[in-house]
């Protein structure tokens, strides 16, 4: 699909797309959807907001560069919007702790989610209240427009279009320690990402996914790495709702 904005200018800033080397790894990406729900767990009111996180994972993309399309997803928040958004869950679902509304959904996912989506789908866990948001010292944030090309005539993010983006490096099993972020990816991204057309700033079509293998290998040939030596894993997200990420396997060598 040809740039869909062929008059706008990059910015003076970006110059060849960078290409980072290419590291082995796996890809996740993850959709939030939060909903207001009454519920007794054990005898106990658990009213609350309730936060469902469905993961999926992949060692390759397809095409343009996705984990699955977010828009294979768009069920998932339907279901939870009719089904279990502000409801009574005691008169919905068999059990309704976390792990419970977690099972349920699991079972939904792997009756009516897209074959691709399906095959691809790693967890689906629940997270009650409001959940944190990353401190400055653990996560930065830049603005620029992008688009993809390679998708059905209509799709939207074939449009040139903008995101504010936020950049974590997360750790732990279920990537909800972060890590600081090195003051060079800070430097790199305010100087070389903020304000761009992401096309023009990296030799591969700009999804989420590509941004973070391609921050990782920034960070790895760099020798930067967390405190046990391990490669950072990146995660970039476009919206408060979704998020990629890239874990490459290897030990930065030394």
């Amino acid at each position: 699909m040809p740039n869909p904005e062929p008059l706008l200018r990059p910015s003076p800033r970006a110059g060849a797309p960078s290409r980072e080397p290419s590291l082995a790894g796996t890809y996740t990406i993850g959709k939030l959807v939060g909903f207001d729900a009454a519920r007794t767990v054990r005898g106990v009111d658990k009213s609350d907001l309730i936060t469902a996180e469905m993961t999926l994972t992949a060692r390759e993309l397809t095409a343009p560069g996705f984990v699955t399309d977010f828009g294979d997803l768009a069920a998932f928040r339907t279901h939870i919007d009719t089904v279990l958004d502000h409801r009574d869950l005691d008169q919905v679902v068999v059990d309704t702790s976390d792990q419970g509304i977690a099972e349920h959904l699991h079972a939904w996912a792997a009756g009516n989610l897209p074959d691709d989506a399906r095959d691809r789908l790693h967890t689906i866990r629940v997270l009650t209240g409001r959940l944190p948001r990353a401190d400055q010292a653990h996560s930065v944030q830049f603005s620029a427009r992008h688009w993809l090309e390679g998708l059905p005539d209509g799709h939207k993010c074939g449009r040139q279009h903008g995101h504010a983006y936020l950049v974590t490096l997360p750790s732990g099993p279920d990537g909800d320690r972060l890590l600081p972020v090195p003051g060079e990816l800070r430097a790199l991204l305010a100087s070389g990402f903020e304000g761009t057309i992401l096309n023009r700033v990296v030799d591969v079509t700009p999804t989420s996914e590509h941004i973070a293998a391609h921050l990782a290998g920034w960070l790895a040939v760099r020798g930067l790495a967390d405190a046990q030596g391990r490669p950072f894993a990146v995660r970039v997200s476009e919206t408060e709702s979704t998020w990629a990420q890239f874990t490459p396997d290897a030990r930065v060598p030394a």
